[in-house]
């Protein structure tokens, strides 16, 4: 084990952990820690989300005041994590399909019994007895922990949708393997208060079941970000050549037809009659397309339009019949 001291200038401050900044913090360089930043954060807006769900949840199952939120994440030992579990206790072992291995969730002895006696009609005072569970107070607990499994499908749906379910419940964390005992767990522990009770509730997780989807979630992410970048290059590209592309404008009046002897027999001098009323626009079309009604006029030496409302795109001008006026 290596031991770093990091000395500091101001008044002494504390972290997540409750740990004074600039005390010596053990560090073992046969474990380094494989939990990115980025994997860390996003579990913690999980663990955020789950610890809002289990507050709903078992406030409204127990119609008690509660309030669950989360205290720390941290990567550690299976073996390590094991060794600190009270025995006994309540811990439920979960399978979390699609991801390989077994989760768990441990709920400390003085919260289950508040849970029981708020569920038999009592007042989940602070007071709870020292002893494992019974059959009926385990079948009690069960069921509420079934009711949580929605908000742990729900929290990490943006990792994996998962369909957890309860695969058993130990009273002895010795059994419930879940790793080998070097194997390193994602642990999150939560403050949990129930009318008087308080105590820490944890979710362990094997980290090789999480790491496959949290690489997976930073590469999506990157690949987004890629693409939103790539997508604004081509944005401006495209701007930049349709901007400087020349297309054909053109000012035209109401359309006409007129039988093909018509227009053979047109001669110099002869005048054709529009049939276009004068104080209706003219269609400026560009390329084609119909875009704004425009009027004639002058300014100068030289005609001139002036541009005035945009072409529904639903108009059309019923065309009329070609007249010439011989010369």
């Amino acid at each position: 084990m290596a031991v770093a001291t990091v000395p500091t200038p101001h008044a002494p401050r504390r972290d997540q952990r409750g740990r004074r900044r600039g005390e010596p913090r053990p560090f073992d360089f046969r474990r380094p820690t494989t939990l990115s930043r980025e994997h860390m954060r996003t579990m913690q807006i999980v663990q955020e989300t789950l610890a809002r769900g289990f507050t709903t949840t078992f406030a409204s199952a127990l119609r008690a005041v509660t309030n669950v939120t989360i205290r720390d994440i941290e990567q550690r030992p299976y073996d390590e994590y094991v060794r600190v579990l009270p025995n006994p206790g309540v811990h439920t072992l979960l399978a979390l399909r699609p991801l390989n291995g077994t989760a768990m969730l441990q709920l400390p002895l003085p919260v289950a019994f508040a849970m029981t006696e708020l569920l038999l009609g009592g007042s989940g005072r602070a007071d709870q007895p020292r002893r494992g569970l019974t059959d009926l107070e385990l079948a009690l607990v069960r069921g509420i922990v079934e009711q949580t499994l929605l908000e742990v499908r729900y929290a990490f749906e943006q990792i994996v949708v998962l369909e957890p379910a309860i695969v058993g419940i130990e009273a002895n964390p010795q059994f419930a393997q879940l790793a080998a005992p070097t194997d390193m767990v994602i642990v999150a522990s939560f403050d949990i208060k129930i009318e008087a009770v308080t105590d820490v509730m944890t979710l362990c997780i094997p980290f090789s079941s999480l790491q496959p989807h949290l690489e997976a979630l930073s590469v999506n992410a990157r690949a987004r970000e890629q693409s939103e970048e790539k997508a604004a290059l081509q944005r401006a590209q495209l701007i930049a050549h349709v901007n400087g592309a020349p297309v054909e404008a053109a000012a035209v009046f109401r359309p006409l037809v007129a039988a093909t002897s018509t227009l053979v027999g047109l001669e110099v001098g002869d005048v054709i009659l529009l049939h276009h009323p004068v104080d209706q626009p003219l269609t400026l079309e560009v390329g084609g397309v119909p875009t704004y009604d425009v009027r004639i006029g002058r300014m100068n030496r030289y005609l001139a339009l002036q541009v005035g409302e945009t072409v529904p795109p639903t108009r059309s001008r019923v065309p009329s019949r070609l007249r010439v006026v011989k010369h």
